[in-house]
């Protein structure tokens, strides 16, 4: 039980870390508005798109920045949806922040007493978890993106109307979509590479 937890927190962290480079790889998010053209949608240049994008971002991940600032026009119930976002986003990147250090020194420990084998088990279970849900919500995304916002969020100001919050224009679904992916394939080449470290560990 104990080294299932380890694991679950370790895959967590995985995710965590998943989320915050995704997050900071704008390349990204303008290749996906370059390809979908949602600058015709939106009646803004790709550089607009672009500057108001790297705007939401930068208040989603400080604490200092307490207004989000952007061109578009946004009322009250974008104001606090995007409150909410921004606070998931802060306990995600401190959770990553606190736990990097952490689970880098329970590693080494592990290696250094010949117990990292134990892990390997339990975060083999922890990830086919992990496989299942992603599979899940990669056969039916629209389903899965409303349910895991109706798990996320209490309230139901995630719901936009393109003319009255045009700024869901910004973030069509198909970049959450290759967010999700991205978090998929990260977190498989974290489980790889911490994968491969335990089994030399164990020569």
């Amino acid at each position: 039980m104990k080294y299932r937890a380890i694991s679950l927190v370790i895959i967590l962290w995985f995710v965590t870390c998943s989320v915050f480079l995704f997050m900071n790889m704008p390349f990204i998010y303008t290749s996906v508005v370059h390809v979908l053209n949602v600058q015709h949608d939106i009646k803004m240049s790709s550089e607009q798109i672009s500057d108001n994008y790297l705007l939401i971002i930068r208040y989603l991940q400080s604490f200092f920045i307490s207004n989000m600032q952007t061109t578009l026009p946004i009322n009250n119930v974008v104001r606090i949806h995007f409150g909410d976002v921004r606070k998931l986003i802060l306990i995600n990147n401190l959770f990553m922040v606190v736990m990097t250090p952490l689970v880098i020194k329970l590693l080494i420990k592990l290696r250094k007493n010949r117990l990292l084998w134990l892990l390997k088990s339990a975060l083999k279970q922890i990830y086919s978890c992990f496989v299942f849900i992603a599979v899940f919500a990669l056969i039916d995304f629209n389903d899965a993106f409303i349910f895991f916002h109706k798990i996320l969020f209490r309230n139901n100001d995630w719901i936009f109307n393109a003319k009255k919050e045009p700024i869901i224009l910004l973030f069509p679904d198909q970049y959450f979509m290759i967010g999700f992916i991205f978090i998929f394939i990260f977190v498989t080449v974290f489980y790889l590479i911490l994968l491969r470290f335990i089994n030399e560990s164990m020569q």
